[in-house]
């Protein structure tokens, strides 16, 4: 099969051109017959058209990944030093101001070297000028206070008179109570004066390591936040804390909507000061908002406090996606532009392969059209010769006829089994003629009443001898209805579908002929009494798609060269042309039922019967005066005096003109002319002249040439068919007188 053969199929389907199912192979022929056909690759063409279009959309997928695995790479890694630059500039300031409280704290313990509770209260004013003094120009510091060993405020920087206070309550002040050295309390709210703050507190001890007190230093978290912000110029995707040891924040910037104040210990910042307590980079889920961060942070030097940076990866994600969209873009230009172009190609190529399908196709259908022709006038020129033999033929069984019947109204003693042994010939003679003019295609259809329990058995041999009788069951009903068909036809249907059953069957598969009567009671044409003759095998089966165009002319499934697609189409077209249809079951891997309905013939046997009582009642045909008009003188001899026995004048005339002439002179009640006849005018154009000139003169017209007998009742004249007998002559002309 060529690479065509699936457009063909289409095109044949599409123009329902079924009889050119072998184009193929008549290109085949033709190819082999013309060395110097053009050979396209079509395919070709398109295959590497398709793997360049392949390439290039692959080429610029891999590009668009690479770069975006590189600007990924290239945006965390940025990200990992901003967060990281941003931790080391944090922590270089809060180890500025820690340094100077730690600086502060000293010089307040200087100050208060040697003194007691008591001593510290009674130089109060003095201490509280000197404190105001030290924070001055310190703006993250708010205060100083210098508390007892019992947790009571006893000087501080900012009042004088400070009121009774007591911090004992403090965690800072429990802690340095405790024995340790510093302390940095979490964000609290002054209780003098009201503002939030967080402390860095040292312990005063005596020489013997005694508890004496605590130096507290009030910073402001504001502060801080001022410096963030300036590091931070309204960036909302990174942060900056400053962090307790054990989670609590004591700044961040920006602000967060939720106020939360301890980092929970199990967050990756605290996981990540467990492993590493000095730096560190990592990244994961923050507590706070819950987003997916990268957080670098430091230890703040000599004090339980981390500077925290955190950058969030959705801004990563987002900035890499509007990196890709640009990239993209910029790539889909030119690529959209070189996919365009093959696909452009592509189209092209598909177009002239179509063309040239359509060309191919076209060359094959000439090459079959021009077969065709030569065929069909070889069957013309065949149907021509084997019209003219059967005419004659007919001719010939006409003189035949025309003899018997005369030796039988002589009644001639002793020849009566010879006449009839002559009677028989002629009706296989009749036979022969109709299967000739059956192949030259000029055989009008010639139904007649007869019941298949009668003919099926007579037919029995021709039509299984063929499919091989041993295999083949017939069951017909003894009382199947009798039917009004053309035998000859009839029996060409059975042949059609006995082969089609044999060729789809099994050598051992049974096929069975069955008939029955059938009523259908439902509305629209196909309701009444019919004979169904179905045939059913046991053989492959069709599809329901097959089965649907079994019926189309020249369908076939069979192999090139062993099926013309014609049979089945014949059966149908004999059962629509008796006035009935065919049908076919069948399943694959079951068998085949093919059923043909046939009107049962009751109502044309009661015509026929009442046609014949009405002649029987009818009073006896008077003599006519009748010309006779025939080329042929045996024929027309025995015409003659057939008619003569029956007590008829008759006139015989060889051709049309001397008919004429002798209507001119004398009219006779009925002319019979033969309708093919040399001379330049036919049987028909004389009736036609005839009825044009006298209107009231019947004529008759008689030929063995069916082309000639379809023509005649085409223009609406009375015909027998030769050959005649003499009851059927004087049926018409009782018909045409009365």
């Amino acid at each position: 099969m060529t690479v065509f053969s699936a457009f063909s199929a289409m095109i044949k389907t599409t123009l329902n051109m079924d009889k050119y199912a072998d184009t193929d192979s008549q290109w085949a022929a033709i190819e082999g017959s013309w060395p110097g056909h053009p050979r396209i690759g079509f395919d070709v063409q398109r295959r590497l058209l398709l793997a360049l279009l392949i390439l290039c959309v692959l080429t610029s997928l891999g590009l668009l990944l690479v770069l975006g695995i590189v600007q990924w790479r290239d945006l965390h890694t940025q990200a990992f030093l901003a967060a990281e630059r941003a931790t080391v500039v944090a922590k270089e300031h809060a180890d500025k101001v820690f340094e100077l409280d730690t600086s502060l704290s000293g010089r307040v313990g200087d100050l208060l070297a040697g003194m007691n509770d008591d001593d510290i209260r009674a130089k109060q004013h003095m201490i509280h000028l000197k404190l105001r003094q030290m924070i001055a120009g310190l703006p993250q510091v708010t205060a100083v206070a210098v508390i007892g060993k019992n947790g009571d405020v006893l000087a501080h920087s900012r009042d004088y008179p400070f009121p009774p206070l007591s911090v004992a309550d403090r965690e800072y002040f429990i802690a340095l109570k405790q024995g340790k050295q510093e302390s940095i309390s979490s964000v609290v709210v002054g209780r003098q004066m009201q503002r939030r703050i967080f402390t860095d507190g040292v312990a005063r001890r005596g020489e013997n390591g005694g508890f004496l007190g605590v130096i507290l230093v009030s910073l402001d978290p504001g502060y801080f936040l001022s410096f963030y912000q300036e590091m931070l110029p309204g960036e909302m995707h990174q942060s900056l804390s400053l962090v307790r040891e054990d989670g609590a924040i004591l700044v961040r910037y920006p602000k967060m909507v939720n106020d939360v104040s301890n980092v929970s210990a199990s967050s990756p910042l605290m996981r990540g000061i467990g492993a590493n307590a000095l730096a560190g980079t990592t990244t994961g889920i923050s507590p706070l908002d819950g987003e997916r961060k990268i957080i670098s942070y430091r230890r703040v030097a000599n004090h339980d406090v981390y500077v925290v940076s955190a950058r969030s990866l959705s801004h990563l994600w987002s900035a890499w996606l509007s990196y890709m969209v640009l990239a993209g873009a910029l790539l889909l230009v030119p690529s959209g532009i070189l996919c365009g172009i093959i696909v452009f190609a592509i189209r092209r190529v598909k177009d002239q392969k179509i063309a040239w399908q359509y060309w191919r196709r076209e060359l094959a259908l000439r090459h079959r059209a021009e077969s065709d022709l030569r065929e069909s006038q070889k069957f013309e020129a065949l149907g021509k010769l084997l019209g003219r033999v059967a005419h004659d033929f007919n001719n010939c069984l006409m003189v035949v006829t025309t003899g018997i019947q005369i030796i039988r109204l002589k009644r001639v003693p002793g020849v009566e089994k010879q006449l009839e042994a002559i009677e028989r010939s002629i009706k296989s003679g009749e036979q022969l003629t109709r299967q000739l003019l059956g192949v030259s295609r000029r055989q009008p259809l010639k139904p007649e009443i007869f019941s298949l329990q009668m003919k099926i058995p007579e037919w029995q041999l021709l039509l299984f001898n063929t499919i091989g009788a041993a295999r083949c069951y017939v069951d017909v009903d003894a009382d199947t209805w009798p039917v009004c068909v053309d035998a000859v036809e009839m029996q060409l249907a059975l042949i059609n579908i006995l082969l089609n059953a044999r060729d789809a069957s099994t050598p051992d598969g049974s096929i069975t002929l069955r008939t029955e009567n059938i009523l259908r009671r439902s509305a629209g044409p196909r309701q009444g009494y019919f004979v169904c003759i179905s045939i059913t095998d046991q053989g492959s089966g069709m599809s329901e798609e097959t089965r649907k165009q079994a019926f189309d002319p020249l369908f076939t499934t069979k192999e090139a060269g062993k099926g013309t697609g014609l049979g089945l189409s014949q059966v149908e077209n004999f059962a629509k042309a008796a006035g009935g249809y065919a049908e076919i079951e069948s399943a694959v891997g079951v068998g085949t039922k093919v059923s043909i309905y046939l009107p049962a013939a009751e109502s044309a046997m009661l015509a026929e019967r009442d046609e014949r009582s009405l002649v029987a009642a009818a009073p006896p045909l008077k003599p006519l005066s009748i010309l006779l008009v025939e080329d042929n003188t045996d024929v027309a001899d025995g015409i003659v005096t057939l008619l003569q026995t029956a007590g008829h004048t008759v006139t015989h005339l060889t051709g049309a003109a001397d008919a004429e002439d002798f209507l001119s002179q004398r009219q006779p009640d009925v002319v019979i002319s033969d309708i093919h006849m040399p001379g330049g005018i036919t049987g028909i154009e004389l009736a036609k002249k005839l009825n044009l000139r006298f209107p009231a003169l019947p004529v008759i017209l008689i030929s063995g040439y069916a082309e000639d007998l379809q023509a005649a009742i085409k223009d609406g004249f009375s015909v027998i068919s030769k050959p005649f007998t003499l009851d059927s002559i004087n049926r018409q002309l009782a018909a045409q007188v009365r």
